[in-house]
């Protein structure tokens, strides 16, 4: 469900604001509403989020570079972040970056040097791998020919003679040029030919080949330089291995800093200045469960204040409070959009199709039990802050091992063709791919009316009940005429019930659509909705077909892998059996990441189109952020 929220109007004297502003932020319990203009505008809140930026990609770099075996030591920087003040992890940071050689003084050194002196050394690794990179080009024009003795070319040059280098095709090579240009052939590789010729400085003729013309360095000394630009990368990336750990850390600290000053930023900007600059006005939102704290809170402030209800026009927060199990999915409707104040939240109500989805098209119980156990057992060593993904996770793996029992699927193998006892026992419970297939379209067609019938609800709460007739309408129409089809088929005389189902749902939907149009009006636009809706509803219902069509295709991709492994193994006593157990761990591997992807991705898929569609969903909520102090 949406928090109900309160909006918050502040009035506050200027001499008394900036105290008060850091009692807000210490509260940490106002969103306040931002003035986006103006913050576009603010020159000093760019350079603060470009800042951020560049902390970004510098982290994402240095966390590339934290050797495996230094765990423990982000668990020793862990304490010291806790036990050492900022301006002190600047000084520890000194020492700890730095060559002894280049100490700069400690006044010498500020937060943003560090950064800037961090993307220097990667800048300078850039560099380094471009200059290598030209420096080894030039060297491969010295590969066919060896070391040129410059020295003698020159002294050749001095006695008169022009030694001159030249490449060309085998097929265009002349043997005359030996006697014609004193040519002399000095290698020969992929259809080429390098050779050289000595000639009198009298300006005669050359062979018609391509001349070769060597970097101003020799081969020895561009392999010198590699090597010094080589041994100069590895000291700065031994460097940043070393360090690496101590920066991450330090550079989030100094990424939480900026978020305040951010934070204090958007807030000044979205103060209005008042009566000649002696009242600043802000204005906010508070969550209802808070209020009354809030307002006991302010009520002894030296300011003027007021809570209120949210207007029609006003756009409040999202704050979603739900259940321990729909609270897990909460950031999967993240992904797409929170729902806007004035609607339903549809995350306890996705919740538990999203889990159904998800085993229908893994769609395989040894699968399921796998991620089930596996982690189980890693939640125990997990970190507080991803036991909500572990616990989502379990929720999936066992939805996988009853959908991969319904499936008759186990690592592959088809139980309905295995005769063990206590698989016989079960077998009543599986369905064949007929029954499968007829299942996905019925589970789609229960999402599809579940969501109309929200999205009469939402229409009902936003605009009231003439709101929500003509989806009343279609629901009369689908469901009454789905009841009376059944009945048919016992046998019943449904003659009058159709009738009056068809009649009730036109009214609905041509007639009263929308009470306070003309009637002729209404009448067109219930025909263009019936036109969206009959093809909308064809195409949504075809779409769960996918559920059946993912959970066959991983069971057929895991018996596959079966056969391999029995078919492609030697009949060789302990190679048969270790070639097996490679195919099939191997094979079974591929298959449960790329199933599991979209096992993941088409139910959303399913949700975000054809439930949130059907559901009425419009979205566009902004995240309930209050103004507080920010934490690593």
């Amino acid at each position: 469900m949406i928090v109900p929220m309160r909006k918050l109007s502040l009035l506050v004297f200027y001499k008394d604001y900036q105290d008060f502003l850091e009692e807000l932020r210490d509260r940490g319990v106002v969103h306040i509403h931002e003035n986006k203009k103006r913050s576009a505008e603010d020159e000093e809140l760019k350079q603060k989020l470009a800042v951020i930026k560049r902390i970004v990609e510098i982290t994402k770099q240095l966390s590339k570079r934290v050797p495996k075996k230094e765990m423990s030591f982000t668990d020793m920087l862990e304490r010291w972040s806790l036990a050492i003040e900022p301006k002190d992890k600047l000084a520890f940071y000194r020492q700890i970056f730095y060559p002894e050689e280049q100490l700069p003084e400690e006044s010498e050194v500020t937060e943003l040097d560090v950064l800037a002196f961090l993307e220097g050394q990667f800048k300078r690794m850039e560099q380094l791998d471009q200059q290598i990179a030209s420096l080894e080009k030039d060297g491969t024009i010295y590969v066919p020919w060896g070391d040129v003795p410059t020295e003698r070319i020159n002294g050749l040059q001095d006695a008169g003679w022009d030694l001159r280098f030249f490449t060309v095709p085998d097929r265009k090579y002349l043997p005359e040029w030996e006697d014609k240009y004193n040519a002399f052939i000095v290698h020969q590789d992929k259809g080429q030919k390098y050779f050289i010729t000595v000639l009198p400085k009298d300006g005669q003729e050359y062979p018609e080949a391509d001349s070769v013309q060597f970097p101003q360095m020799s081969a020895a000394e561009i392999r010198e330089q590699v090597e010094k630009l080589r041994s100069e990368k590895v000291d700065i990336t031994d460097s940043l291995k070393k360090t690496a750990v101590v920066s991450i850390e330090y550079l989030k600290d100094l990424r939480r800093q900026i978020n305040e000053d951010v934070d204090v930023l958007k807030v000044k900007d979205a103060a209005q200045v008042l009566l000649e600059d002696k009242v600043i006005a802000l204005e906010g939102w508070v969550p209802e469960n808070i209020a009354e704290a809030t307002d006991e809170w302010l009520s002894g402030k030296d300011i003027a204040y007021e809570l209120t209800e949210p207007e029609k026009q006003d756009n409040p927060p999202i704050q979603l409070k739900n259940n321990k199990f729909a609270r897990l999915f909460e950031f999967i409707g993240e992904l797409y959009s929170l729902p806007n104040y004035r609607e339903i939240d549809l995350t306890p109500f996705f919740a538990p199709f999203f889990v159904l989805f998800f085993g229908f098209c893994l769609g395989d119980a040894g699968y399921g039990l796998l991620i089930l156990l596996g982690i189980t057992i890693y939640k125990f060593k997990a970190k507080p802050s991803i036991k909500p993904i572990l616990s989502l996770a379990q929720w999936l793996g066992l939805s996988t091992v009853i959908m991969g029992i319904v499936s008759g699927t186990f690592f592959g193998i088809q139980l309905l063709d295995v005769q063990v006892p206590w698989v016989v026992k079960i077998k009543s419970l599986m369905l064949d791919s007929q029954q499968l297939f007829n299942l996905a379209l019925m589970i789609g067609v229960a999402q599809i009316i579940f969501g109309m019938f929200l999205k009469v609800a939402n229409q009902w709460k936003q605009n009231g009940l003439a709101g929500a007739l003509s989806t009343i309408g279609w629901l009369v129409l689908i469901v009454g005429g789905g009841v009376c089809y059944g009945l048919s088929l016992k046998g019943y005389d449904v003659t009058i019930p159709l009738y009056t189902v068809v009649i009730i749902a036109g009214l609905l939907i041509f007639i009263f659509n929308n009470i306070r149009r003309n009637v002729f009006i209404n009448i067109g636009a219930g025909l263009w909705d019936s036109y969206n809706m009959v093809t909308g509803l064809l195409g949504d219902t075809l779409s769960y077909i996918r559920l059946f069509a993912l959970g066959i295709s991983s069971a057929v991709l895991g018996l596959v892998f079966n056969d391999l492994a029995m078919n492609m193994s030697p009949d060789i006593p302990g190679v048969k059996q270790l070639v097996m157990l490679i195919i099939l761990l191997f094979g079974h591997s591929v298959n449960i990441f790329m199933a599991g992807l979209g096992s993941f991705v088409h139910p959303m898929r399913l949700t975000f189109v054809e439930f949130y569609k059907n559901a009425g969903f419009e979205g566009g909520g902004k995240k309930y952020q209050p103004f507080k102090k920010r934490t690593n």
